[in-house]
This record gives C-alpha cells, structure tokens and sequence, in this order.
C-alpha cells in the first residue's frame, strides 16, 4: 500500500507490534500460564472485528494469516474455543462453511 497511513492506522500498527513482541518474550519465559483470561481474549475479538470491520468496507478478502503462523494445534485449539463459545457445533459449522 503505498497511501500514507492515518496515525490512527499508524498507532493501531505500532501497538500490534509492541504486543507481539510481548507475548513472544511472555511466551519464551514460560509465563503464558499467568496471563489474564482479559489479556488473552481482547486481543482476539479486536482482531475479529478489525477483520470484520476491514471486510465491510473493502469486500470480503482472505484472513491474512501466513502458512506458518499457526501450527495445527494452535489452530483447532482457537477453533474450538470459538466455537465452543458461540454455542456452534462442528455439524452447523460444516452448513455454514459451505455457504461462504
């Protein structure tokens, strides 16, 4: 993107690599373990909706996750929390992903 970013765009961006940074140093230390339940689930659901919101406004487009991001268990792990807490089982998910 060759725009120049809004420093709302700019703050946003900076703030997602200091928390990346964090949770890497969090998480090499062994100390995931003493994470708040509040400081693991924010972060998502502001990335849900970012994506949400993103998609709205610029047509709907492939979540930006690269191929080795997320290994598989951390995948099905954040799945099935989702699911779990939207009350949505594997067989409605299965109608829905055939939909999209």
């Amino acid at each position: 993107m060759s725009a120049e970013l809004s420093p709302e765009v700019q703050a946003y961006n900076d703030l997602v690599e200091q928390l990346s940074k964090a949770a890497k140093k969090v998480m090499d230390a062994g100390l995931a373990g003493q994470v708040t339940d509040e400081a693991l689930t924010e972060p998502l659901y502001v990335a849900a909706r970012m994506f949400s919101n993103k998609t709205d406004r610029v047509g709907k487009t492939e979540w930006p996750v690269s191929a080795d991001a997320l290994n598989a268990t951390d995948t099905v792990v954040l799945v099935t929390a989702l699911l779990e807490a939207a009350d949505v089982n594997l067989f409605d998910m299965a109608i829905w992903y055939r939909r999209i």
